[in-house]
């Protein structure tokens, strides 16, 4: 009976009977259906059949090496975190001896009153709407 092993060489066929053990074919791992093939069986007992196909597969050492974790050397950037500050809202406008009531900070053009601008060295911010105004220098 004719039989064909299929290895890393290429294909190759081989004359055998039916009682040729397993291990007298090829020393690799041979594989037939799906399933791997122990070498004290016979060509028989494993149902092996006239043209068939046996898969002949190098055993493998291991696996991929593992990857090492990388080792940043700079710190982490701490988040922002925003500070409270109680009645932030009197920082906003200013009462004098007469009761009147006055905006310590500018008002958005656009977005309109209720609306402050932050104060920075050189400009006037507006976080709702990003408008800029330039001080005059």
């Amino acid at each position: 009976m004719r039989i064909f092993i299929r290895s890393s060489e290429g294909l190759s066929s081989v004359d055998v009977e039916e009682s040729t053990r397993i291990s007298e074919l090829i020393e690799q791992n041979l594989f037939w259906g799906g399933r791997a093939l122990r070498e004290e069986m016979t060509i028989s007992e494993c149902g092996i059949s006239e043209y068939s196909t046996l898969e002949a597969l190098d055993e493998l050492l291991g696996g991929k090496k593992k990857k090492k974790k990388k080792a940043y050397t700079t710190p982490k950037k701490k988040a922002h975190k925003k500070k409270k500050v109680k009645l932030a809202v009197l920082n906003l406008y200013k009462v004098d001896k007469s009761s009147k009531v006055t905006r310590t900070r500018r008002v958005c053009e656009k977005c309109g009153p209720g609306t402050f601008m932050a104060k920075h060295a050189n400009r006037h911010y507006c976080g709702k709407c990003h408008a800029t105004v330039l001080n005059k220098a």
